[in-house]
């Protein structure tokens, strides 16, 4: 056992412009702390794009393509095949389809468009071989009943909102549940229940950078270096040694990512990593 923990950020936008100017200083702070990599999800193709040149340039980064459900009444008609060109230009380091999913809340866009674009999404993971990351803001349940027609489809319910049922009906369909920094929050009493109905071997962490800063972090932009904090709230909550738990949540993002393997995926020996061209 190494006498340090190392970190993984499961999902931060560090190609947002909130980044554009002090990017390298944050990637730099991420390394300096101890966080092996990080995967960064688009939320739209502009986004997605963003996400796959950076991971290209930068060794511990991984890129997610998708449309975010905010996001999908302005996406391209040719959305679809714009996001499988994505993940064929970057298939060495794309990891996954997302951010996709639903969001209920007030003002987004009507809830049937959403559900067409989440189906289509989840669709094209199963075409590509690759998990989803999904958004799933006032929609848990919506989200499930729509992956649970998808047989084989592996993933994360992203920035968990959802009741202790919902872990364990996640956790039945092969998904895993990920918890970002308002674990930490004084009001999170929920979310604190749901993550202790999840079985360690399906827990992720992540930062949701920029947005969500862990305790004591909050009111500055968040970042992946936050998530030690958040890893060392989750371990004290769950009683156990924050070694302990980064290397299950490293073994079990390596295992769902699969970032790590090469040779045979998708049904193809010769291709390496994550898409069929």
């Amino acid at each position: 056992m190494s006498e340090e923990p190392s970190y993984i950020d499961t999902h931060a936008h560090v190609q947002m412009a909130e980044f554009d100017g002090d990017r390298k200083d944050v990637l730099r702070r991420c390394w300096d702390s101890d966080v092996h990599w990080i995967v960064c999800p688009g939320v739209d193709i502009a986004t997605s794009n963003l996400a796959g040149r950076l991971a290209q340039q930068e060794p511990g980064v991984f890129a997610a393509v998708g449309v975010h459900p905010e996001d999908c009444a302005d996406a391209p008609s040719d959305y679809l095949t714009q996001l499988s060109a994505l993940a064929a230009r970057y298939r060495e380091k794309t990891v996954a389809i997302g951010e996709i999913g639903l969001d209920f809340k007030e003002g987004r866009p009507d809830h049937m468009v959403q559900l067409r674009f989440f189906e289509e999404q989840l669709q094209l993971a199963v075409d590509l071989g690759l998990p989803v990351i999904v958004h799933s803001r006032l929609a848990v349940v919506e989200c499930l009943r729509a992956i649970s027609h998808f047989v084989g489809l592996h993933g994360v319910m992203h920035c968990f909102g959802g009741t202790p049922v919902d872990v364990e009906q996640a956790v039945g369909m092969g998904l895993c549940v990920s918890f970002t920094g308002n674990v930490t929050y004084p009001g999170a009493h929920a979310t604190r229940e749901a993550l202790n109905a999840c079985p360690l071997e399906c827990l992720l962490l992540e930062t949701d950078s920029p947005y969500m800063p862990p305790v004591p972090m909050r009111g500055k932009r968040n970042e992946p270096s936050f998530v030690v904090h958040t890893y060392r709230a989750v371990a004290s909550l769950l009683d156990m040694d924050v070694i302990d738990l980064s290397q299950r949540i490293e073994q079990t993002a390596r295992e769902l990512f699969n970032h790590h393997e090469r040779g045979e995926h998708a049904g193809k020996k010769d291709i390496q990593d994550h898409t069929q061209p």
